[in-house]
Formats: structure tokens, sequence, C-alpha cells
């Protein structure tokens, strides 16, 4: 179940169409808390509430992490599987997972905003939110630079925007410190150890990668997450193969594989949780990745 939702989560985050956020940028009509905000979401939908919201639902754990990072956590009243980051998240009242919701549980926790993921697999009960009159903002962060942009608006809803500013411009800045210019290393970056999915350049791991100057053995494939075979990746000569592995986790078979037939290689495990959730937490995974290659 976890690999087939991890899965889920990498081919999900780049197969939206590319939503201008800069044109997105929402609007607090009053000074004070209790005034109309209004927000226009990565779908071009306008979302306007009556004040900041306070009572929040988060159909991602993605968006989850993002508002617990924005000192809101006390404002989730439910969410979703997987939800579990801070410890504090898992506790709060589950909805659903990233393919099914419950609308009324959703409905029975009386939020005041929805927040949910386009490439998601809920948008029928999204829709039904909608058509019982449920104020619902959907985010998509195709980019690294949506990342912050996502924090932004997420902040604006709930009256904080300084707080979101904050964290958008430093993670800005850290993505631009992490920035190097097209080097030599090859690098191939494997999802999970049953099958050989991988990320393409236009991936957000993808575009990590290409930050961090390395090369992408699989950078042109045409869709996201291809799945490739054993003897394309030995054939393609990486000198780095990142692969996911949760923390305490045994090794899957493939790193003995790989360490067989391509003597030499480095092999560094990757905590799915901090680069697969475009979260501002995946800075760590970027830096992690980064540090790895800079040192071949």
């Amino acid at each position: 179940m976890w690999c087939c939702a991890l899965l889920w989560l990498w081919s999900g985050s780049c197969a939206a169409e590319h939503f201008d956020h800069s044109s997105g940028a929402g609007r607090d009509t009053g000074q004070a808390d209790a005034l109309v905000v209004e927000v226009r979401d990565d779908t071009g939908q306008w979302l306007r509430l009556d004040g900041p919201a306070q009572r929040i639902v988060s159909l991602s754990p993605h968006l989850t992490e993002m508002l617990f990072e924005l000192g809101l956590g006390d404002r989730v009243v439910g969410t979703v599987s997987h939800s579990d980051y801070p410890s504090a998240a898992r506790q709060i009242p589950r909805v659903g997972d990233a393919f099914s919701v419950n609308v009324e549980a959703v409905l029975a926790l009386a939020p005041d905003l929805v927040i949910a993921w386009q490439s998601g697999g809920a948008n029928r009960a999204l829709q039904k939110l909608r058509a019982l009159g449920m104020p619902v903002y959907v985010n998509e962060a195709p980019t690294l630079a949506a990342i912050a942009a996502s924090a932004r608006q997420l902040a604006l809803l709930a009256g904080v925007g300084g707080r979101g500013e904050q964290l958008a411009v430093f993670f800005e800045r850290r993505l631009q410190a992490l920035r190097r210019p097209q080097g030599k290393v090859r690098v191939f970056f494997q999802i999970t150890d049953e099958n050989l999915y991988t990320v393409n350049d236009q991936h957000l791991i993808g575009q990590a990668l290409r930050l961090c100057g390395a090369v992408n053995i699989f950078g042109d494939v045409g869709v996201p997450v291809p799945l490739v075979s054993q003897e394309a990746v030995i054939g393609a000569s990486p000198q780095l193969i990142l692969y996911t592995q949760l923390p305490g986790q045994q090794p899957g078979a493939w790193v003995d594989r790989w360490a067989a037939r391509m003597p030499g290689v480095i092999l560094l495990p990757v905590d799915p949780d901090i680069i697969s959730r475009p979260s501002l937490r995946m800075l760590a995974g970027i830096d992690l990745m980064c540090q790895a290659i800079w040192q071949i």
C-alpha cells in the first residue's frame, strides 16, 4: 500500500498543467482579521472567505505539513491518511486517503475551509463539497518555485500573510544558494525497490537534481515517472544512485544488485517523506541530494 501511495504521489507532482502562481495572488479586503479574504487557487478559481480560516480540513499530507509550518496546526480539524508530520498531525481525525474522501465526515467537522491537491484522487468529493457550498481551495505545485507560492497563499487564507512571506522568502533564498551550473555527475533516482521507476527532468525531483547541477540519466524521457530496465540503467553508467528508503527500513534487494553490477557506483538512501512531498520540508531532501552530488 505504501508503494502504491508513493507512486501516486510521485506521478502526481508533475501531472497538472503549470499555473501562474504570480497571477493567482489573493487579497485581503480589509486590515482586520474579521474582514473578507479573497484568493485565487491554482486552478484559477476565486475563493471568498468571510474572514481568515479557523477550521481547516487538509486533504493532502504535504498541505498538512505546510499548515503546521505556518503555525496553523491547531486550526487543522481533519486530514487524510499519511499525514504524519509533524507528530502532532497523527492525532488529527482522518476523513479519507489519497484516493477517497468521506464527504459526510468532512461536513461533520464543520470546517470553514477545505484545501486539496489537484493531482490527488478526490476530485469527485471536491465537486460534492463545492455543490454544498463548502469553500474549497485547490493547490498545485508543479515547480520548486511554486512551493513557496503555496506557502504565501495558504498563509493569506488563514490571515498570517507575514509568516507565509517569511517562510517563502527563506525557501527561495535557500534554493538559490543550492543552485549550481550543469555539471557532469550522472545520477539515477530510484523511487521504489519493487520496480525501477524513476523521474524525468520535469518532475519536481528532476528539477531538484538539475538545481544541484547533476545530470539525470533519464531526464529527457517524455513521462514524469517512467519505468526503466536494469539494462538501461547500467548502460547509462550512473555515478550515483539515489534510492528511497524509510528511516529504519532495511535496504532493498536492488542495492546489492547495483553494487554487484556496477562496482564503484555510490548508493545513497533518501527518506521519501522529505523528497516526495512538495512542502517546505523538501529543502532537507534537496540539500541531502546536492551534498552527495557535489562530493563526486
